[in-house]
């Protein structure tokens, strides 16, 4: 986890909106406010804050992002894996769950495509 004094302008949101989350230590579900950039999953404590976020995750070191339902016994979960941690969080609607999944999705393939296509690899 990292909370680096990361401001996120608005221009650069893809999504936003309240999701719960697993705590880290406690597992309890918190609700959150939840912003997807092209660079970051960051979620905070109020609507519309976009200063001084309670976790970020850096999307280029995500690996999965799916379904996790039954993992946790709760309806419109999914799952965030990191390097470090595997990131649970609830969507209040099946609809905003896969929302979140495809939006997280297509953030995390985007960097390595662009990257191939700059050098060039990609015809």
């Amino acid at each position: 986890m990292m909370t680096d004094n990361i401001v996120i302008s608005r221009e650069e949101i893809v999504k936003e909106g309240w999701l719960s989350k697993q705590s880290r230590f406690l597992r309890d579900w918190r609700r959150r406010w939840f912003i997807l950039t092209p660079h970051y999953l960051a979620s905070f404590r109020k609507q519309g804050q976009y200063t001084n976020p309670t976790e970020i995750l850096r999307l280029r070191d995500c690996s999965t992002v799916k379904s996790a339902d039954d993992e946790v016994h709760k309806d419109n979960a999914f799952r965030v894996d990191t390097p470090g941690r595997v990131f649970f969080l609830v969507a209040d609607t099946t609809a905003d769950k896969e929302s979140w999944i495809g939006h997280i999705g297509r953030q995390m393939v985007r960097p390595s495509v662009m990257t191939d296509y700059d050098d060039g690899m990609e015809q």
